[in-house]
């Protein structure tokens, strides 16, 4: 019995070790009530567990809050704490009524310490009301296409109506880690800012971030935690593997840093990031045929990159479809090609290849007044006009 036992086992290990190869193993089952994997730079979804049911998000809603501050180019502007923002309950920064900080430092206290009362604070500066800022935020949320968001509030302490999904959430840190200080940020394990007591003397104050994952997953880069007793713990995480950065949502997860944990490493381990080119990189210049330019550029219209299992990356190859020439006229935007992605021979995915400027169509006129122009810029440049 033993000597056909033994076979058998060799047997199974040698088919367990072909198939890693082409094997995708099974994702970790977490204890979230939602949660979802995303990968950044594609927006493509790894993972999901009612990645689209409402659910309260907590101080997950800062992230917007973060955007509108950041995205106000009023960052070192100096904000008057009022007695409203002062008293918001919940987690704090601990300011108070008539104290003044930056923009830049209510941010940092938002994002690291949770502050609500830096939420309402910047609401207050950058609105003028509470109300105006959650419009703001509503409007912004729609904008970017997180549509099944609403915010009531810009701190994230439940009220009827306040309401996220793991999917939005994802989405939501996916262009917010596009700014720079925001992935900053929200990738600081601690840091200082100056502050001035109620006698006005100057300290500096240590700011610790409350996402543990920073100190417990080597590749962790963000971005926020939140809590409460109808959401449950939350978070909302990245890391970044190489050039492989990942976002993973949990929802109303009492296990939330183990199950983020493995989550992004089964997203590391399983998927690799496919690049070919990005948003705005020119392909090519394209003749065009009867027109005022003799040529337009075709540039990327989004990431040309996929996210494919970790054994098929070498199967991928990249083929770009244009023409030999385009006739004018052209318009701003208008499609001229494709980036076509394949898995061996199979097309996976195409990524629109467009124009970034209109070519009119030359005629006697237009190229009468076309030579006007690009005389009087030249003598303008040459400083005769």
């Amino acid at each position: 019995m033993t000597r056909l036992i033994r076979p058998c086992r060799i047997l199974i290990v040698i088919i367990v070790f072909l198939l890693q190869g082409s094997l995708v193993w099974a994702a970790p089952e977490l204890k979230a009530q939602a949660a979802v994997l995303m990968d950044a730079k594609t927006g493509e979804i790894l993972y999901e567990k009612n990645a689209r049911t409402r659910n309260a998000p907590a101080s997950t809603t800062k992230i917007m809050t973060a955007i509108l501050a950041i995205e106000s180019g009023r960052l070192d502007d100096t904000v008057s704490v009022s007695i409203r923002a002062a008293s918001t309950r919940g987690s704090s920064m601990h300011l108070y009524a008539g104290q003044t900080l930056t923009l830049r430092e209510l941010v940092t206290g938002l994002m690291l310490r949770s502050g609500n009362d830096a939420a309402v604070a910047i609401a207050e500066h950058l609105a003028g009301s509470i109300d105006r800022f959650v419009e703001m935020m509503n409007h912004k949320a729609l904008a970017i296409g997180a549509v099944n968001t609403h915010f009531r509030n810009p701190h994230g302490l439940s009220t009827p109506g306040h309401y996220s999904t793991a999917y939005d959430l994802a989405w939501m840190a996916r262009y917010a880690l596009n700014q720079p200080l925001f992935a900053e940020i929200v990738s600081t394990k601690e840091t200082n800012i100056e502050w001035t007591d109620r006698r006005g003397r100057g300290k500096d104050v240590s700011l610790r971030n409350t996402n543990k994952l920073l100190w417990m997953f080597e590749e962790a880069d963000g971005v926020k935690t939140g809590t409460t007793n109808e959401a449950g713990p939350c978070l909302v995480s990245s890391a970044t593997r190489g050039s492989h950065k990942l976002i993973a949502v949990v929802l109303h997860d009492h296990s939330r840093w183990y199950d983020s944990m493995q989550i992004l490493k089964y997203g590391f381990d399983n998927y690799a990031l496919y690049e070919y080119a990005n948003t705005g990189d020119v392909v090519a210049n394209l003749p065009v045929d009867n027109g005022l330019s003799q040529s337009i550029e075709a540039v990327v219209s989004e990431p040309a990159a996929l996210v494919v299992k970790a054994a098929d990356y070498a199967r991928i190859s990249v083929e770009v479809d244009l023409p030999e020439k385009i006739k004018a006229p052209v318009y701003q935007g208008q499609k001229v090609g494709e980036i076509i992605f394949y898995l061996d021979d199979k097309a996976i995915k195409t990524v629109d290849l467009v124009c970034p400027k209109e070519v009119n169509e030359r005629t006697i006129t237009r190229s009468f007044f076309h030579y006007l122009l690009h005389t009087f810029r030249l003598l303008s440049g040459w400083g005769v006009l």
